[in-house]
């Protein structure tokens, strides 16, 4: 049936559609007084009737050929239901493949510029201004270099403990990309996320990453930039970045101590 093409509505009794027959005005009487009557009770003038018809085919009961009609639009809905919930299933995976980083335990760069444009969103309601920390392992290609892939991606999974020991239970740290670490500071205005670089400078220093029976110094350097002012999330890694370069110190080449050393 075509739900987009008007089907007549037929009222039908026991003995099919009634037909539209000429009546002599005594059985109009007749007819009148019956319906007044039926009006008066408050009863349907089509109690007792086989409901109706919908292009042709009776809706009152299950007839053969409702019940097949039925039959066969639910085997074409399940299907459809099956490749829905596998649909669900796919976005889920995506979803948490784009928050989460491929291997790091925090979140990847995706997931940290919602985060990040969540709070400059709602800057108004955060007084003082939050602070955005960018980090940067400075020896991280060199670590690449001496060592291999394998060991890069070590030491940046260490990178992540050390970062995350030094966060505030409010915090949100999440990996920016390649060698790069950001840092939001919801409670910190622009001195104390300072005093927090140093601190996160100090806990990088002195907690080396072990690596085949060596310990790896790690060296970073850090930008901050207030988010006081700021419209958008790569508006606020620009300025972290600008002052990253204008402040951190020449990478200098690590030292590969001995482990225990």
């Amino acid at each position: 049936m075509d739900v987009n093409k008007a089907e007549a509505v037929i009222p039908v009794g026991q003995g099919g559609p009634r037909k539209d027959q000429k009546r002599s005005p005594e059985e109009e009487q007749e007819n009148g007084d019956q319906t007044n009557g039926e009006a008066l009770s408050g009863e349907s003038p089509w109690a007792g009737t086989e409901a109706f018809a919908v292009g042709g085919v009776l809706a009152g009961g299950m007839s053969p050929q409702i019940q097949q009609a039925f039959e066969g639009l639910a085997q074409q809905i399940e299907p459809l239901r099956a490749e829905v919930e596998q649909a669900r299933g796919r976005e889920a995976h995506f979803k948490e493949l784009a928050e989460t980083h491929s291997f790091l335990p925090m979140p990847g760069r995706r997931e940290f510029i919602r985060e990040l444009t969540h709070v400059i969103n709602n800057l108004e309601h955060l007084s003082p201004p939050p602070s955005l920390i960018l980090l940067h392992i400075a020896n991280a290609d060199d670590v690449r270099r001496r060592f291999g892939r394998k060991a890069l991606d070590a030491m940046l999974v260490h990178a992540c403990a050390v970062i995350d020991s030094q966060l505030h239970p409010t915090d949100v740290a999440g990996s920016i990309g390649g060698n790069d670490f950001g840092i939001i500071l919801l409670v910190a205005n622009h001195e104390l996320a300072r005093t927090m670089v140093e601190r996160i400078a100090e806990a990088f220093g002195a907690q080396g990453f072990p690596w085949q029976g060596a310990t790896i110094p790690l060296e970073v350097v850090a930008g901050v930039a207030s988010l006081a002012n700021i419209e958008t999330s790569e508006a606020a890694i620009s300025k972290a970045d600008k002052d990253l370069m204008g402040t951190g110190a020449p990478p200098v080449e690590a030292e590969v101590l001995p482990e225990g050393e």
